[in-house]
């Protein structure tokens, strides 16, 4: 066990008389608080004064998941995190797994595997390729005008409506996912846009929820099986991810409880799904997102499990467009397929819905590998939460980044 010496404390000091005389004397008791502990109350301190209600955190090292724990009012670690946006990585993982069995090209045009057409209307010619997609640079806007109807059900729509002051327009019917698409990229459904738009394919990056739910719905039109389906078939079955899926209701008595802050007021959302989609429906425990940070941190592979090949996994941490500045206490170095690139050698993503954020980075060097999942039940979705973003978020990063370090090396 590691012992900090500078933290020592001294924690009873008594004093007595003795009748002979008066004579003081000191009992000193002192505890020694270990780095662990330590680290511990780092974290406490921060969930307290951002009132953070429930966090887990784990830390792999190559191929062991060497360190986890829960906190606050939930902290077993079979507790259920919506991840958000990391559920990207997840479609870019199930589009490798698919162009390994040669079903496609990562440049082939998304069109030749869709019942309807995806064009830009003012670049008809200029393709939209799977690799645009998973690089976010297909030219498609962050969210299609009608987002919030699709991802949410009418119940958590009313909610919304009724407690945020939002006026979303029930769906009744609610369209499948393929009626959804088609309606929102051709010019005379009854779900498009003009803002469903953004630039021509391949100039520029822009994040893109839109083009993550196109390679989940070309998943399902190659594998004529739905995306929850497929994840759980292909991914988190394999790799014995029993506490993942797209549902709360598989997870009953386990799922965190999320929340949101208006004002200095932290509310509690009911529980909801997301609609299955390629960009943020996956939900998941701290111990089965080791399993498959491990299996990306080492070629593909865990134990016998070969989930997808070398040369697909380094594909996949290849810049595809650069980007600069900062995010979430990291330097951006770019962008991959399915995954953000930092300087440094790490890599990551992180995720976002109403009530949840979380986010996972690996760090590679000479000596090894290391990675680290975290998550928390306080999201910035419906209300924008700067303070949690821009603040505690970067701040419980790197602490867990140190901590992740002094175990490394």
């Amino acid at each position: 066990m590691k012992i900090n010496k500078k933290l020592l404390v001294v924690l009873i000091i008594a004093s007595g008389i003795v009748s002979a005389g008066i004579f003081s004397y000191f009992i000193i008791t002192a505890f020694i608080i270990t780095d662990e502990k330590f680290f511990d109350i780092k974290v406490q301190v921060i969930m307290a004064n951002y009132k953070i209600p429930s966090l887990a955190a784990g830390i792999v090292i190559n191929d062991t998941l060497v360190w986890a724990k829960g906190y606050g009012e939930q902290p077993d670690l079979d507790t259920v995190y919506m991840i958000g946006s990391i559920t990207k990585t997840f479609t870019a993982t199930a589009i490798l797994q698919l162009n390994e069995s040669n079903l496609f090209n990562l440049d082939d045009d998304i069109n030749d595997y869709l019942p309807f057409d995806v064009k830009h209307p003012n670049y008809t010619s200029t393709p939209i390729t799977i690799r645009m997609l998973l690089s976010h640079t297909a030219g498609l806007a962050r969210d299609l005008s009608y987002a919030l109807q699709w991802y949410f059900d009418n119940n958590t729509i009313g909610w919304m409506n009724n407690n945020l002051g939002t006026n979303i327009i029930y769906w009744e019917p609610r369209p499948s996912l393929e009626e959804f698409l088609n309606g929102s990229f051709t010019s005379t459904g009854l779900y498009y846009s003009s803002h469903n738009w953004d630039s021509e394919p391949g100039s520029h990056f822009l994040y893109s929820n839109t083009g993550f739910i196109l390679l989940g719905y070309l998943i399902e039109q190659i594998t004529n099986q739905s995306l929850p389906n497929y994840y759980q078939e292909n991914i988190l079955d394999p790799l014995n991810m029993i506490n993942s899926g797209c549902n709360y209701t598989d997870f009953v008595g386990k799922n965190a409880i999320p929340y949101e802050r208006i004002g200095n007021r932290i509310f509690e959302i009911p529980l909801y799904n997301w609609a299955p989609s390629g960009a943020g429906s996956l939900r998941s425990t701290v111990p089965d997102m080791a399993k498959y940070m491990i299996a990306h941190m080492n070629l593909g592979k865990v134990n016998e499990t070969q989930l997808l090949k070398p040369e697909s996994v380094e594909l996949m941490s290849e810049i595809q467009v650069p980007l600069t500045g900062s995010y979430l206490g990291f330097d951006l170095d770019g962008y991959g397929l399915g995954w953000l690139i930092y300087k440094d050698n790490f890599r990551g993503h992180d995720g976002a819905t109403p009530g949840y954020l979380a986010n996972m980075f690996i760090k590679e060097s000479e000596r090894g590998t290391f990675g680290v999942i975290l998550m928390f039940n306080r999201g910035t979705s419906f209300v924008l939460d700067i303070e949690l973003l821009y603040q505690f978020y970067p701040e419980i990063n790197q602490i867990l980044l140190k901590r992740a370090e002094s175990l490394f090396y």
